[in-house]
Order: structure tokens, then C-alpha cells, then sequence
């Protein structure tokens, strides 16, 4: 008898990747940088600017879909 084996789940394994990849990053970039927001500046560890960035993008990436597929179900509906 053959074992069957469990798909590979791709997704898991990239997302574990990009997690690790930005440890990384983050973690060699621990020197003090100025951080310009519109009329804020402030003096913050570019880690933590790092991280702001990609929870900030991962929010955006998360976010976008559901509000496209919530307009494209209003729009079927009428």
C-alpha cells in the first residue's frame, strides 16, 4: 500500500518565510533613526519604524480585499 502524503500548504510556508526575513531585517537595524509623519518627528529605533511599515502594509494587504469583495457584493445585488 501506498502512504499518501499531506499537500504541502505553500501559504504557511511563505508566510513563515516573510516572518523570519523581516526579523531579520528588523533585528540588524537597531540604530536610532528620525522618523518625518507629516508634522511629527520623532527619534525612534528603525526597528520599530521597520515594523510599523510591515504591520502597516500587512493591515493594507488584509484590509483591501474585503473591502473590494464587500462592493463587488453591493454591486451584484442592485
Amino acid at each position: 500500500m501506498k502512504e499518501q502524503s499531506k499537500p504541502i500548504n505553500w501559504r504557511a510556508w511563505a508566510v513563515g518565510i516573510l516572518i523570519a526575513l523581516v526579523a531579520i531585517v528588523a533585528l540588524q537595524n537597531s540604530q536610532q533613526v528620525r522618523v518625518d509623519v507629516l508634522f511629527i518627528t520623532v527619534d525612534a529605533p528603525l526597528i520599530i519604524t521597520l515594523l510599523a511599515a510591515v504591520a502597516i502594509g500587512a493591515l493594507i494587504g488584509y484590509v483591501a480585499p474585503l473591502i473590494r469583495r464587500h462592493r463587488r457584493a453591493e454591486h451584484d445585488k442592485a
